[in-house]
């Protein structure tokens, strides 16, 4: 089996999220994940482990540690998802990412396996990361949850420390409605006696981690607030460098010189994409991987200030089971022009539809199949001074000619 035909089985012969959504055989639980991990000899489980939940910033803050802990000399293996531009991105150790042979080697030798029990499309790459990182003899390894927390495959590990980000109404119709539902999902992946650092700390959400720390026995430590520099752009990011900082201090207090200067060489040590990311100068033109209300909510903001004044081209697609129409109500009406646009994944959902939601909230623009039409279309109507900013979905941005 080649790393390609490897691939292609893992796309298409499990349970997919990211490909299907949760519309076909979704799963969620730990019962799964642990029978497979002991089929394969628990990869990892030895290996110290930081375990990373919350709505938005997983990603950023998963890369700020390995960052971190890469200046102090530690080889780090990083498990994220979803992935870019290349399904090896999930698995990576500093900006090595897994090679296509493992990847073909792995599928190959236990496909009849994973056929039999019908593993999902992230339980399988989890486990794949893991194999790869025992193989490597990483020092550490951070994982990133999928979706929720408690019953994330994740969730499966024993970790040193524990990390949640901010928390958000995305994935409502699994997590639930409310913020305060969400956090208690979440807040599933602290453990007895482990440490957990909370990055967000407001009256909706304090009491759900506050209960579930104490239920577990858990040391709960509020990020602090350290003003270090970043190299990942975004106001949204001191959160994600406070609760990095937060965790890094905890571990590894005797370094601190060393995994500050970590945190502003992010892309640099993890080739990290899609944060707040410049691809074009003339005219300035961004792409940033926020896909959800909370997201926007910094990101418009930053664009109007990136913008000076000058006009903003919105490139802009979205999942189908997101709530696009939380989007639309940031975004502003005076001095932009929008580009609704479908994307390559079938969970994009189409430009027209998005485009009839955007009329019905009074944002107006034509619709394009695909991400590089609609780049092309606002690039043509764009002046040197304006900003194109592209985004509302992780898929929109993967679709990205760069």
């Amino acid at each position: 089996m080649t790393y390609n035909e490897a691939v292609q089985w893992l796309y298409s012969a499990v349970p997919n999220f990211q490909r299907d959504g949760g519309s076909k055989n979704y799963k969620i639980g730990l019962e799964g994940p642990q029978a497979l991990w002991e089929y394969l000899g628990f990869p990892g489980r030895d290996i110290p482990t930081i375990h990373v939940a919350g709505t938005n910033g997983k990603g950023s803050t998963v890369h700020m540690l390995a960052s971190g802990m890469k200046e102090m000399g530690l080889k780090v293996g990083v498990f994220c998802s979803p992935h870019l531009f290349n399904f090896r991105e999930r698995a990576k150790i500093g900006t090595t990412m897994v090679p296509e042979m493992f990847v073909a080697e792995f599928v190959s030798a236990h496909k009849t396996h994973f056929e039999q029990y019908g593993y999902s499309f992230f339980e399988l790459t989890l486990m794949l990361s893991l194999q790869w990182f025992q193989s490597e003899e990483v020092d550490w390894i951070i994982l990133e949850t999928g979706m929720g927390g408690r019953l994330d495959a994740t969730n499966i590990c024993a970790p040193e420390l524990c990390i949640i980000t901010n928390i958000g109404l995305d994935h409502v119709q699994w997590l639930g409605n409310t913020r305060a539902l969400i956090a208690k999902e979440k807040a599933g992946i602290i453990k007895p006696g482990v440490p957990v650092v909370v990055v967000q700390n407001d009256n909706e959400t304090r009491p759900v981690f506050k209960d579930s720390a104490n239920e577990a026995g858990a040391p709960l430590i509020w990020a602090k607030d350290f003003n270090l520099p970043t190299d990942l752009k975004g106001i949204h990011q001191h959160a994600n460098r406070n609760g990095a900082a937060t965790a890094l201090e905890l571990l590894f207090p005797e370094y601190q010189e060393l995994w500050k200067l970590g945190l502003n060489r992010v892309v640099k040590n993890t080739a990290l994409a899609g944060r707040w990311m410049e691809i074009d100068t003339s005219p300035l033109t961004i792409c940033d991987t926020g896909h959800n209300a909370d997201a926007f909510q910094y990101l418009v903001p930053q664009a109007k200030a990136a913008a000076n004044g000058a006009h903003i081209h919105w490139v802009l697609g979205s999942a189908g089971d997101k709530d696009f129409g939380s989007i639309l109500q940031l975004l502003p009406i005076d001095n932009s022009t929008f580009y609704w646009t479908g994307a390559s994944s079938p969970r994009c959902a189409s430009s027209a539809v998005l485009a009839e939601s955007a009329a019905n909230h009074g944002r107006y623009g034509n619709h394009f199949t695909h991400v590089q039409q609609a780049l092309s279309a606002a690039r043509t109507n764009a002046n040197e001074q304006d900003l194109i900013f592209i985004g509302g979905s992780t898929f929109v941005v993967a679709d990205l000619e760069l």
